[in-house]
């Protein structure tokens, strides 16, 4: 997950080779020729690129190595899902990796693996405010109890159900209770204070009870949901945790997947120093170096403890990581890829995909379904008139052209904003604006209907009757170009708005208003964490519930609190997806955010690289992905060929 702004911006400038997407996808997103009266009418003169140039295609594609056929399961494709998103899936689907020349050399070990990231935390306090951003890099450190499959051969649209990682086996003896059994001999990393000791049960409930947030409050703010029902945790004997619970939690096994849920030393917590300037867990790789704005990188762990589970050989296979944060600098980023000095890149749009890879010898690309928990949005400050009236917010939903804007930002390769885990429905396709409308969306563009509703709000004869103050990125990026088309439709829409900009060096200006609720006069944060997690719960109770620490959002509704707390307690998967459907109803129904568009995830890596994979929450090795450091592996012979 590319947090670099932790907001709206998630990608850095587009590279040279899209040119020709950047100078049109502003006219293909206004659907119909652009004039310079509509260009003025939508706002997007003076501070937005639009130029006159081709709609169409070039018609050039790149080698994706597709067999033209989409796996079992993806059909019948639903309704809204454009025949350009079909193709693509079927050319860059990751279905095909499993049988890949050069994997029947391997898995091999040595080699150090490379790619490129970015300067998004200021330390490493997983229990801080950024726990959230740390999920990007921490997996690469630490282990928590459980994670999610990252292989080849796996399927990354859904990662249900949870594998092992420092537990070994576990058991849910009951609603109420559920035990772990821990992996022995696992040591942390050879560092002081804790200086290679072995790990015991007695750390996990220490870690536990610290995102448990009840001796300190201020700690642990990613984690306290997860951990907000627990109400014991026993250690029986060094390698058993039990833990729990005062209320019935279904959420509780998904969500330890999520990498914010890692397991640190006492020893290294007490000592905040060094805590923060030094990831001491017991994960794949001991931190080399953490130079920001220069480099992240990893040494392997000697002592590491686990085993391919599709080998049965030692982990990890490559003796380092070394990833050079150009994440800001893209035609770098591009430039290192076709040099062979990076492994894997991520991709800005499907013109600069199907370059790459077509241009590149034997370069692989990947198209993969979007994040639920990272797309550019906005936050609404919900008690602040006239946008505590849901026909306003609706308003400002209907406004916004979804479809064009999948049409030009995402060049078709996007899918209509909304965060829950579709893959927890059993969909391998987001939600359409139709599937959504039915539940009670207004995502469906109606301009007109737009206009009257605001009208009959506010009286006024234009707009919202005053103006719509929203903060915004400056950062070149997806992420800012959607919601600048956003702000752009709102416009057209009659609505008078005025941007609070800021720009990279102004990141702590943003975090202060979105996460500490400090706004001002602000009426909108456009915003891009959208949970994130690893079990529907924490795109529900996290975001929805009053009482959540997570609710950064404003929303205080007295029936999403029941409903948020009731879906948390079903352990039968139909009965829960029934009781989520209602938590969307209304929060749908009543606008609570404005949202966007979500892209899909591009990405490329070179013929020689092996299990790097992209998937639905993990956002490949720039994300949570870096968990799957330590099963990437290198063919040396196709490296040298």
């Amino acid at each position: 997950m590319n947090n670099l702004a932790c907001g709206v911006t998630a990608a850095p400038p587009v590279p040279r080779e899209a040119t020709m997407r950047e100078e049109n996808y502003w006219k293909r997103a206004l659907r119909t020729p652009v004039t310079r009266r509509r260009t003025l009418a939508l706002g997007l003169a003076g501070g937005i690129l639009i130029a006159c140039g081709d709609d169409d295609d070039d018609g050039k594609q790149g080698n994706g190595g597709g067999d033209g056929k989409l796996p079992p399961g993806f059909e019948p494709v639903p309704p809204g899902i454009s025949k350009t998103l079909v193709d693509y899936r079927k050319k860059y689907g990751s279905y095909r990796f499993a049988d890949l020349a050069g994997q029947a050399d391997g898995p091999q070990s040595g080699g150090t693996f490379r790619y490129s990231t970015y300067p998004g935390v200021t330390g490493w306090d997983v229990t801080g405010p950024e726990g959230d951003t740390l999920a990007s890099f921490a997996s690469a450190h630490f282990n928590g109890l459980l994670t999610f499959r990252m292989n080849d051969k796996e399927n990354p649209d859904n990662l249900y159900p949870a594998v092992g990682d420092l537990a070994q086996s576990w058991e849910q003896k009951d609603d109420l209770t559920v035990s772990f059994k821990l992996h022995q001999g696992v040591k942390f990393h050879d560092t002081a204070p804790v200086s290679g000791r072995e790990l015991t049960s007695e750390d996990v409930a220490y870690c536990f009870k610290v995102y448990q947030g009840t001796q300190d409050p201020t700690k642990g703010i990613a984690q306290q949901p997860i951990f907000s029902e627990v109400d014991k945790i026993e250690t029986p004997d060094k390698h058993t945790v039990v833990v729990k619970f005062k209320a019935p939690a279904a959420y509780f096994l998904n969500s330890l997947m999520y990498p914010v849920a890692v397991i640190f030393a006492k020893e290294a917590f007490e000592k905040p120093d060094i805590f923060k300037k030094t990831p001491i867990g017991t994960g794949a790789f001991v931190l080399d170096k953490w130079d920001p704005p220069n480099v992240h990188s990893g040494k392997k762990n000697p002592t590491y403890f686990r085993k391919d589970p599709v080998s049965g050989k030692q982990l990890p296979f490559v003796d380092a990581f070394e990833a050079p944060m150009l994440l800001g600098n893209h035609p770098q980023e591009v430039a290192q890829f076709r040099s062979g000095n990076l492994d894997t890149l991520w991709v800005q749009g499907k013109t600069e995909l199907d370059n790459v890879v077509g241009s590149v010898s034997g370069a692989l690309g990947q198209v993969e379904i979007p994040a639920p928990g990272f797309q550019p949005y906005m936050v609404l400050k919900l008690d602040k008139p006239p946008l505590n009236d849901r026909r306003v917010r609706r308003a400002l939903q209907m406004a916004i052209d979804i479809n064009g804007i999948i049409d030009s930002v995402a060049e078709g390769l996007g899918a209509p904003g909304y965060a829950q885990d579709y893959s927890y429905f059993g969909r391998n396709w987001p939600w359409s604006i139709e599937e959504l409308d039915k539940l009670g969306a207004a995502h469906k563009y109606n301009v007109d209907e737009a206009k009257k509703l605001l009208k009959e709000a506010t009286g006024a004869e234009k707009g919202m009757g005053r103006p719509l103050k929203v903060m915004v990125s400056t950062i070149p990026g997806t992420g800012t170009d959607v919601a600048k088309l956003m702000i752009g439709y709102w416009r057209n829409a009659g609505i008078d708005v005025v941007l609070d900009e800021y720009g990279v060096q102004d990141l702590t200006r943003w975090s202060t208003a979105l996460f500490a609720k400090q706004w001002g006069d602000l009426d909108g944060v456009f915003a891009g964490f959208a949970g994130p997690g690893m079990d529907p719960d924490q795109y529900a109770y996290g975001p929805l519930n009053s009482k959540s620490p997570r609710n950064f959002f404003w929303v205080n509704d007295p029936k999403l609190d029941k409903l948020t707390v009731d879906q948390r307690r079903l352990f039968k998967e139909e009965e829960r997806r029934k009781a989520l459907e209602e938590v969307m109803k209304i929060d749908l129904g009543e606008a609570y955010r404005i949202w966007g568009v979500n892209p899909y995830k591009l990405s490329a890596r070179q013929p020689w690289a092996f299990n790097v994979l992209d998937t639905i929450h993990a956002w490949s090795n720039v994300g949570w992905g870096q968990k799957s450091n330590e099963v990437v592996w290198i063919n040396q012979k196709l490296k040298k060929a």
